[in-house]
């Protein structure tokens, strides 16, 4: 499931996270890490309807506040409530964080899975 993941991502302009589960949480993380890793520069977005994602959003204000989240990493995430908004600040998007790791990339030795990885076990 995690190279379908990767090469997904590989191909994808951008990253937007619909209100979701557990499922949806993981790859939204996993995909800011990327980011934060400089396995990719594209823009991640939230599609805040409802303030669905509120809670998260102060969650990470927390973690940067507590010295736990660069303050330029919290700029990886936009949000917005409505889809027409949140394709403009995609779109508008300009990277603007520090790497924590010179850059990577999408290849799944780098990602720290064996080429032979088998989730499944």
């Amino acid at each position: 499931m995690h190279q379908r993941k990767a090469e997904m991502a590989k191909h994808s302009d951008a990253f937007i996270a619909l209100p979701g589960g557990y499922g949806t949480l993981e790859e939204l993380l996993e995909v800011i890490t990327w980011a934060q890793l400089g396995i990719h520069d594209k823009p991640v977005g939230l599609l805040n309807v409802d303030g669905y994602y509120n809670s998260l959003l102060s969650f990470i204000d927390k973690a940067v506040e507590e010295g736990f989240i660069s303050p330029s990493a919290r700029n990886i995430i936009v949000s917005a409530p409505t889809a027409k908004e949140l394709v403009k600040k995609l779109e508008e998007y300009v990277p603007c964080h520090e790497r924590v790791a010179s850059k990577l990339s999408w290849d799944i030795e780098h990602l720290g899975y064996p080429q032979n990885y088998d989730i499944s076990r």
